[in-house]
């Protein structure tokens, strides 16, 4: 994988149309995905921590589009699934590629995406930002709706409770 163009990717700015009072680019996020993986899973396979750490790599070439604008448009997301697919494709040409996950691999990695969202959202309340308290809602809403393990359920409900005292 060439070294710069994943730094590139890193470097996307997340967030950028709702009023954060802390930047994240992909790259934190994608740190924070790993460790809750390590968190959560901690036997996990190096080709899960792997892709936690690339998921988002390619929005060098979309930006960060957001997932509500992805949902409310099919064809966007189709769209913008085909220029992360080139990406993939100009780094596979240079002896990288994403990760094959199986299919309870992505289904951790979907889990610790969403949590690391939620994170961020008590983590923006917590200084004041309520812009982020609808997302965060709708963030358990979505993760109540996929098969979370028991340590994925423990970490949810903390979640909601932190939440909550704010």
């Amino acid at each position: 994988m060439q070294h710069r163009m994943v730094r590139k990717g890193g470097c996307v700015k997340r967030w950028h149309t709702i009023p954060n009072a802390q930047e994240q680019t992909v790259a934190a996020h994608s740190w924070g995905v790993a460790c809750i993986i390590l968190e959560l899973w901690p036997d996990s396979s190096m080709d899960l921590v792997r892709a936690a750490l690339l998921h988002d790599v390619a929005e060098q070439f979309t930006g960060d589009i957001p997932a509500t604008a992805k949902w409310a448009n099919p064809g966007l997301a189709k769209e913008a699934n085909k220029a992360e697919d080139l990406f993939w494709g100009k780094i596979k040409s240079l002896n990288g590629t994403f990760p094959a996950l199986k299919a309870t691999e992505q289904l951790k990695l979907k889990i610790a995406d969403m949590m690391e969202l939620l994170w961020y959202c008590i983590e923006e309340e917590r200084l004041g930002n309520r812009n982020f308290k609808e997302v965060f809602v709708r963030g358990v809403k979505y993760m109540q709706d996929l098969m979370l393990d028991d340590p994925a359920v423990h970490m949810l409900n903390e979640l909601i409770a932190m939440e909550a005292e704010l």
